[in-house]
Parts: structure tokens; sequence; C-alpha cells
């Protein structure tokens, strides 16, 4: 039994970084669904292992630290403000593309447990390290192999198998950091010299990553593991000497790289570019403006929050206009003070921060007050202080993810593993052999099958049934396919429910789908919808996404009710607003449109698209002076004059000149365009100047070859006195 236990937790805990590689394409969200779930089970299957294997073992058994402690506060706290915030669903569950919240939450703080009371031995950590440190090696490689285009999938920001630019480098910012752990652990000069290429392999992939705060992260705490080193670590003389030199290194590498920064081998590289471009004044403007909105809806409830996963509604309620050309469905506020203020309020936060607290407590505050301390060398907690800087620093304009986390808890379980205090009641506890074989084995077993077959299966089917559903090669299928994923009653259900509205979308207006199979889709659509309304009240974006289904399916009555209730939930959104006046547009209500959308841009007059269907709407209700006065400058001009909208309305209201001008425009940003000319010659031949008319076609006959047989034509007619296209 122990050495059966024994496989189980370790093949559990070794197989995690493994994960990175996991990728299910048969699941939605491939890079993000099927590591989530795979992790989940595993840690069930680890933790498990572990406890039984502490009852028959007392040197497995759980020690204290304030690590553990603090973290297990953070559970606490976390669960009151997830369960009396404003949607517990989401804050305990998430969806298939954060797959984040309270249970992903519980499953890091099981891993570190296990991980940190299992790997008590520096052989063993080693182990451990260095398996994660080749699975980054290959990470890197794929991500070498889609830089250099053998891979399809490069974007200009290396992602390998994380699927996102910015998961891949705080992945590889965490397994620098473990090469240099690594160093200062070895005894073999050819081992450092592997560890060096090694980190600087992963460097050389973070920055190709293009995230600039990763980057940021990186150098900080490099700087402060190095200074650390150099100031403390008189008892190393060669390793001090190394990070004296590292110091220097990178004193005069960001020096260099900062004052060659505007050089063309900088600036034709787009990731160095990205780098070389921070402006933090600018910069931070967006990110500086989604943080107020989180501070306001901090005040609202500052004691525990709004509840994992629910910045989405204070984002929509406190919305800035100043955004309105920014994502439109911030569901983080990209700051790990704010986003934890968000989700935990200030108890959340305190909790949250007390894990880095006993931390640093081990690290720095206990060798300083017992200099015999010898739980770390100077050289081991250089490199751990340094890891907490740059993580924490890497945090502040980038949200943590499921990689990050595991990483996290690798290092919280390294510290653990060696502060850790034997608990003497725990430690001298005897559990009989008979009661491990015949009880606590079984339940055990039962508990991590219950938990798989009841919470995890049901999602991961329903993650499946979704690519199913594209996949099916009739319309019928798809719509079994998609059923079956709601009736799995997963986490998923707006998900799932968003995917099955635009297929009733997509399929309402297809002549190939029959009658039948269109109105069956839009039925099981709007009842997933009316349902998804009910789970999820005070969601803006469920009531858009419903009033575009209403919409799409010509029931503009409706479509305006769900409009009108976002709105009223997110009254300063520009792009609601705006979809509130199209939709009076399509109705008729042209001069209601004309005032919604004057609200729509004096929301912010910046917004270009709010202007030209202002100004098309002024024009349409006959205010010609009105909507020419909005057209303040040249750009905005060219702008009106490419808008199909605008130039239909000049049209519709029949002024002629101004619409002749408005074409000259087009024709000079456009001339490739044929329709540009032939529309500003027949407008100058129904104003009887058919000289320039003629003029006009001649000259897209140089500029469009391929018109110049209709033109021609048009030509031809136009000098015998006939209709243009007379013919042609």
């Amino acid at each position: 039994m122990k050495d059966f236990l024994k496989v189980l937790v370790y093949g559990s805990l070794f197989a995690v970084p493994f994960l990175t590689m996991f990728v299910v394409n048969d699941y939605f969200f491939p890079f993000i669904t099927g590591k989530n779930f795979a992790f989940r089970i595993l840690v069930e299957i680890a933790f498990m292992s572990w406890a039984l294997l502490a009852l028959i073992d007392t040197k497995y058994r759980p020690k204290f630290s304030w690590i553990l402690s603090s973290f297990a506060v953070l559970l606490l706290v976390m669960f009151f403000a997830n369960h009396f915030g404003q949607d517990s669903q989401t804050s305990f569950w998430s969806n298939f593309e954060r797959m984040d919240g309270y249970v992903t939450l519980v499953h890091v703080f099981l891993y570190m447990v296990a991980l940190g009371s299992t790997l008590t031995t520096r052989k063993n950590w080693l182990a451990f390290l260095n398996t994660t440190v080749g699975v980054g090696v290959i990470v890197s490689i794929y991500g070498l192999a889609q830089y250099s285009g053998a891979i399809e999938g490069y974007t200009g920001r290396i992602e390998s198998y994380l699927g996102n630019a910015a998961y891949l480098a705080i992945y590889m910012f965490f397994h620098i950091f473990i090469t240099f752990w690594l160093f200062v652990e070895s005894k073999s000069n050819v081992s450092r010299v592997i560890y060096v290429l090694l980190a600087t392999l992963f460097t050389f992939i973070l920055i190709g990553t293009g995230t600039r705060g990763t980057v940021l992260g990186l150098l900080f705490g490099s700087f402060v593991m190095v200074a650390y080193m150099a100031i403390f670590g008189a008892k190393y003389p060669e390793f001090r000497r190394y990070a004296i030199g590292a110091f220097l290194v990178l004193l005069i590498g960001a020096g260099s790289f900062y004052v060659a920064r505007d050089s063309a081998f900088i600036q034709n590289n787009d990731n160095f570019a990205r780098i070389a471009n921070i402006d933090l004044k600018s910069d931070l403007v967006v990110r500086g403006t989604i943080w107020g909105i989180a501070w306001e809806g901090v005040k609202e409830r500052p004691v525990l929050g709004w509840g994992q996963g629910n910045f989405n509604y204070i984002f929509n309620e406190k919305y800035d206009p100043f955004l309105y050309n920014q994502e439109q469905w911030f569901d983080r506020a990209h700051n790990i003070v704010m986003d934890w203020l968000v989700a935990g309020g200030f108890l959340g936060l305190i909790a949250y921060f007390s894990i880095f607290v006993a931390c640093l407590y081990y690290l720095v505050v206990l060798p300083w007050r017992r200099p015999d301390e010898q739980t770390f060398t100077v050289l081991e907690r250089g490199v751990l202080i340094g890891i907490l800087a740059g993580y924490t620093t890497h945090n502040l304009v980038v949200f943590d993810n499921l990689i990050s986390y595991i990483f996290f808890a690798v290092v919280l379980a390294l510290i653990h593993s060696r502060v850790g205090e034997v608990i003497p009641k725990v430690a001298k506890v005897e559990v009989d052999k008979n009661l491990i074989n015949q009880f606590f084995a079984p339940v055990g077993i039962v508990i991590v099958v219950v938990l798989i077959y009841t919470i995890h299966l049901p999602g991961m089917q329903a993650a499946g049934d979704i690519i199913d559903g594209y996949r099916s090669a009739t319309p019928k299928d798809k719509l079994v396919a998609f059923k079956q994923a709601v009736d799995r009653n997963s986490f998923a259900h707006q998900e799932i429910t968003e995917q099955i509205s635009q297929q009733a979308m997509s399929m309402a207006h297809d002549e190939k789908v029959t009658s039948e199979v269109k109105q069956e889709f839009i039925t099981v659509a709007e009842a997933e919808l009316n349902r998804l309304v009910k789970e999820k009240p005070g969601d803006a974006r469920v009531h858009v996404f419903f009033s575009t289904f209403y919409r799409s399916l010509g029931n503009l009555e409706k479509a305006g009710e769900q409009m009108d209730i976002a709105r009223g939930l997110s009254p300063r959104k520009p792009s609601i607003v705006m979809q509130q006046a199209i939709i009076k547009y399509s109705q008729g209500d042209v001069a209601g449109a004309r005032d919604i959308f004057g609200e729509a841009f004096h929301l912010d007059e910046r917004n270009d698209e709010a202007r030209e269907y202002y100004a098309s709407t002024l024009f349409a209700t006959g205010d010609a002076e009105g909507a020419k006065a909005l057209i303040v400058d040249e750009r905005i001009y060219r702008l009106f004059a490419l808008s199909d909208f605008f130039v239909k309305v000049v049209n519709d209201a029949g002024d002629m000149a101004y619409l002749t001008e408005l074409y000259k425009s087009r024709v000079e940003q456009k001339p490739e365009v044929a329709q540009n000319w032939a529309s500003l010659s027949f407008l100058y031949y129904q104003a009887k100047e058919t000289t320039k008319a003629v003029e006009v076609l001649r000259q897209a006959m140089i500029a469009v070859p391929t018109f110049s047989k209709s033109a021609q034509c048009f030509i031809t007619n136009m000098e015998a006195g006939k209709e243009p296209g007379l013919g042609c």
C-alpha cells in the first residue's frame, strides 16, 4: 500500500509540469480547458494519495508554517467573499475561457500542501525542478519552431503550447529563476554552464512573447537577486563575484538597450520595439482608467469585495467612455492589488499579501534576527526573493492564470518544505493499518472518483460537445451536440448558450437550412438566453447578446427591450448606446436615433464612429449644417467620405454638390476602386457637366486598367448624348 501510494503521489506531482504541453484540440478553448481539468484531477489524486501516505508514515505528515496558514486564511476569506459576492456561481466555478475561480484556488493550495509535504529532501527537489526545466526546454523548442516559421501559429509573439503570449511569458519567467536556483545548487561547472545556457534560451523566448510587464518583472527580480547576493554573500566569494558581474551586465545591458532604443535593429524587431517603446505615462493611461473604475467598485464593497470573476459588473456599471476604443468586456483589472480588492475586498487583499509577508519573514526577517539561521543559504534566499519581487512586478499589469498559479505554488511549497515545523500532536498520532486499508483508502478512492465523475466529467464532456457541434456535418447534428452540452449541467452555461445563439443567428439566414431546423435552433437559443438572464441578473453583456440575437431575427421590439436593459446596467458605454440608436434607426425612428447617437458622441467626442453616425442622422433629419459642423478637420472629412452610411444619407437628402465633393475625396483616397470613379462621373453627368464626367472616366482608365472597356463605353454614350450605361 505504502509503495503504491508513493508511486501515485510522486507520479501525480511530477506530471503537473508536463501539463504545459497538454493541449486538447477536441475541447472548447483547447489551451485552457484541457490543462485545467487535468490539473484538478491530478491534484485530487496527489492530495488524496499524500493524505493516506501521511497516515501510514509520519515523515509525510503536514507541518506548520506561516505560508501554509496565510494561504489557508486566504481560502477562508475568499469562500465568504465569493458566497456573498455578485455572482457566486462564476466566483466558485469560473468559465471555460478562464477556468479560474475558487475551485482553482483550492486546488492550487492542495497542490502546494502535497508538494511541500512530499518533497522534503534536496534530492527530491532537484529531481522535480530539473524535470520542469526539461519540460521548459521542449516548450522553448516548440516556441522557436513557431518563431522560425517551421510550425504554423506565429503571430508576431511566441505562444508555444500555452496559446497566449502572456501565459508563456510568466512560465518562462519562473523557469529562468528555477535555472538560477539549480545553478547555485549545482557543484558541477559543466552543469552550471548548461543552466546559464538554458536561462539564456528561456530569456530569449520570454522576450519573444513581447510581454512587457513580464520582461520588467524579470529585470527587476534579477536586479534584486544579484544585489542581495552581492551585498550579503561574503561567505560565497565565487558566487559573489558572479553576482557583481551579473549586476554590471544587467546594468550595462539595460542601459545600452535604452540608449539604442530608437535604432533600426531594435525598432525593426516587433518584440524589441514593444519593450523599447514602453512609455509608462501613456501606456498606463488605459490601465490607470481601468484601475480607477475598479476602485469605484471597491468603495462600494470594501470589506469582502464582489467575489472572484465579477469585475465585469463594476466595469460595466462604472464604465468610463474614455475606453470607447478598447476591449469592451474587461473581466480583470489587470493589477494584482485591484484584482484582489475587487475579488475579496481589503480582507482578501491582506490575506493574499500575507502569503508574501510570510515568505519574506522566513527569507529576510528570520535570518536577520537569528544570524545563525541556515535553513536557506544566502544564494538560495537571493533567488527566492528575486522570484517574489519579479512576480509581483509582473502582476502589477498582468493577471494570474493556471500556469502562474502552479509555479507560484511550487515556490511556496519549496519554502514551506524547508521552514515547516513538525506539529507534535499530529506527528504522534498513530492510525491502525487495518483502519487505513479498510476504511480510509476506500473512502479516499470513492471521494476522488465521485469528484471526477460529478464535477469534472460534465465540464469535460460539455467542452467536447461544443467542438463536436462545430464539426458536425449537418445543422441537425449540430443542434444535437449543443443541446447535449447544455444537458451536461456544467459551469459553462453562458459560453454554451452564446455558441448556440451564434449558430441560430447564422442559420436563420442560411437558405440551405430547413425552416424546421432553423426554428428549433431559435427556440433552444431563446430558451437558454432567457435562462441565462435569470442566472446572471445585472450582467449587461448577457442582455447585449440577447438583443443582438433578436435583432438578427428581425424582432426589433424585443431587441430594443434587451438593449434598454443593457443601457440601464451600463449607461455610459458608447457601444451599448450606439446599438440602442441603431435599433431605433432600424425601426424608422430617425429622430430618436439621432438623439441617442448624439448622447454616444458627447460621452467622448474622440469617438469617430459615434461622430459619423450622429452626423449622418443629423443630415437625415434635415440638419445638414449641424452635420457638417461635426467635420472639424481634414481627417474627419476623409473618414466621412469613405463612410457608405454617411454618403447614402447625403445622397438621400439630395445634396448632390456635397455628394460630389465626397466622391472626389473617395477617388483620391481609393483610386483603385472603379465604382468611385463611375459614381463621380455620373454625378458630373447629372449636373450637366459632361466634359468633367468624361475627364473623370479617362483618369479612371489609367488608374484602373480593368475598368477601361466599361469606361470607354460610358464615354461613347455621353458624347453621343445617350444614357451613360446604355449597352455597357
